[in-house]
């Protein structure tokens, strides 16, 4: 499956390619995720970790720079790791993007992952859902990183918080309920433009048909509704 993702940061373009590609100074801001020592071939051992409900995820393995370009400000980052219990295996190839954004840095992430096992039965639209608010929490961390001074302690970093469990996926369900409700608003408007414009039709038209009770005393006009909420209420009467 492909995922987009992008956010900005006050960064200068040059200056925030250089330090997002120190894999150690970004990994303390990834929720979950743990970086060893680079390796002789370039590479870094880590573990990432992820509980979304009843569901843990670990996964162990290696992360590496394949490609970097300075001059474009573009860069690929590959991984591949294995769960530490069951068969489950994943793979990731993503091609990161620093454009100017006024003063500072857009960051664009495109990745393809590729999951096997029990998290890949989850399904696209919540794995992209997990995926956007991590790298919103891992850019709030790396926008405080990067703008500590150059002697600050490291202990003194701000890192990423601990993943998952029930908030996570409560923050999950309700994003992804807030937008079906949007979907369906917007699929309502026009079935009520639509009926609006063929009452309006009948109104003018001489050959429709009458109700029998046309010579009855007209009722006063109903006040007009008001919406909430994307819901439409119309008054209750006294």
């Amino acid at each position: 499956m492909r995922l987009t993702d992008e956010f900005t940061i006050s960064t200068p373009p040059d200056t925030a390619f250089t330090s997002l590609l120190d894999l150690q100074l970004v990994a303390p801001c990834v929720p979950g995720a743990e970086l060893g020592a680079i390796a002789e071939d370039g590479s870094y051992p880590g573990t990432v970790s992820v509980k979304l409900g009843p569901m843990k995820f670990v996964y162990k393995g290696r992360l590496r720079i394949a490609e970097q370009d300075p001059v474009t400000r573009t860069a690929v980052i590959e991984g591949e790791g294995r769960a530490t219990s069951g068969a489950d295996t994943a793979k990731v190839r993503a091609v990161m993007e620093v454009l100017p954004e006024g003063a500072g840095s857009r960051v664009r992430m495109t990745t393809d992952l590729d999951i096997k096992g029990r998290a890949a039965q989850m399904g696209a639209g919540i794995i992209g859902d997990v995926s956007r608010k991590l790298v919103r929490e891992a850019a709030t961390c790396i926008e405080a990183r990067l703008a500590a001074p150059a002697d600050a302690d490291p202990q003194s970093l701000p890192v990423a918080g601990s993943v998952g469990g029930v908030g996570l996926m409560a923050s999950v369900m309700t994003a992804r309920l807030g937008g079906s409700f949007r979907r369906l608003g917007r699929r309502g408007e026009p079935d009520a433009a639509a009926g609006a414009s063929a009452a309006a039709d009948a109104s003018t038209d001489p050959d429709a048909p009458r109700s029998a009770t046309t010579d009855a005393p007209e009722s006063a006009p109903a006040e007009p509704a008001f919406e909430s909420d994307g819901i439409e209420t119309g008054s209750s009467g006294d």
